[in-house]
C-alpha cells in the first residue's frame, strides 16, 4: 500500500517538475511552491507572537499577512514583533464561528490558551499544569466570511489556523469562503487527544472540509506518546489547488 501511495503522489507531482524525494519536508517551503503570485494573501489565526507571520514573510516576501490574536498580553507582543511590517496587520481579535464575544480561557502556559475550556483529562496527555486556566477575558470574535466581507478580501491564498482546539469553530465561520473555493490552502493544527472540552474529532474535520471542497494533501510534526498521535499539522487545499494538479495527470 506505502508503494503505491508513494507512485500516486510521484505521478501526481512529477508534471510540476517535483520528484518525491526533492519535495521540502518543511511544510512552509511546500505551500510556498504551491501558492502562485508574487502577492499572496495569508491569514495567520493564532498568531500569538508572530513566528509563524515571521516565517511566512521569509517565504512570501510580497504577501499582505493579516494575523489574528485576542489574548491582550500575547498581543501586544505581537505587535512589537511584526508591527512595524506595512504589510502585516494585527487584530485583536478570536476567529470564531460567530461574530460577537467570547470568553478566552488564559492557561498557566499562554500557548495553550484557548476559546475553549480546558478538559480533565488534558493533564494525562500533556503534563500537569500547563494546562490550568488561571483566568478568563472577554475577547472580541468575528468569522472569516464576516472579516473578508468587511475588508474586501477576495481570496484568502493560505489561512493558517492554531487556535488550540477551536480550529473547527474558526472553519465554520468560513463555510462562505470555503463553498466559493476561495481559500487555496489551510494550514492547520489537529489536536487529536483529548485536551480541551468541546474540541472536534479527527475525522469530522476531513468531513466537513471534504464537502466543501478541501482534502488532506499531507501532515507534519506529528507528536506521538504512548503508542498514539497526539497532535499534528496538516495541509489541505482546496479546489483550485486540487483543480490544477488533476489536470496535470490527464484525471
Amino acid at each position: 500500500m506505502k508503494r503505491v501511495l508513494k507512485r500516486l503522489i510521484e505521478a501526481s507531482l512529477r508534471p510540476f517538475g517535483y520528484e518525491l524525494a526533492k519535495l521540502p519536508a518543511d511544510p512552509f517551503a511546500l505551500q510556498a511552491r504551491l501558492v502562485g503570485g508574487a502577492d499572496p494573501v495569508i491569514f495567520d489565526v493564532g498568531a500569538y507572537t508572530g513566528e509563524v507571520a515571521a516565517i511566512y514573510r521569509h517565504h512570501f516576501p510580497g504577501a499582505t499577512i493579516h494575523c489574528f490574536e485576542p489574548f491582550p498580553e500575547t498581543f501586544g507582543t505581537l505587535v512589537g514583533n511584526v508591527g512595524g511590517d506595512p504589510r502585516i496587520s494585527c487584530h485583536q481579535v478570536a476567529v470564531s464561528d460567530a461574530a460577537g464575544r467570547a470568553l478566552l480561557h488564559s492557561n498557566r502556559f499562554a500557548p495553550t490558551n484557548s476559546l475553549l475550556a480546558t478538559d480533565e483529562r488534558g493533564s494525562a496527555f500533556w503534563g500537569e499544569g500547563l494546562l490550568d486556566s488561571t483566568s478568563t477575558v472577554e475577547v472580541a470574535t468575528t468569522t472569516l466570511d464576516a472579516f473578508c466581507q468587511e475588508k474586501d478580501i477576495p481570496r484568502v491564498d493560505i489561512l493558517k489556523m492554531d487556535v488550540q482546539g477551536a480550529e473547527f469553530l474558526a472553519l465554520e465561520g468560513a463555510r462562505g469562503l470555503l463553498k466559493e473555493g476561495r481559500i487555496s490552502i489551510i494550514y492547520t493544527e489537529l489536536i487529536t487527544c483529548p485536551t480541551y472540552r468541546g474540541q472536534h474529532r479527527f475525522g469530522e474535520y476531513i468531513a466537513l472540509l471534504d464537502c466543501l471542497g478541501s482534502e488532506v494533501l499531507d501532515f507534519y510534526n506529528p507528536v506521538r506518546r504512548w503508542g498514539r498521535l497526539m497532535q499534528a499539522d496538516l495541509i489541505f487545499v482546496g479546489p483550485a489547488v486540487k483543480a490544477s494538479l488533476e489536470r496535470m495527470v490527464g484525471r
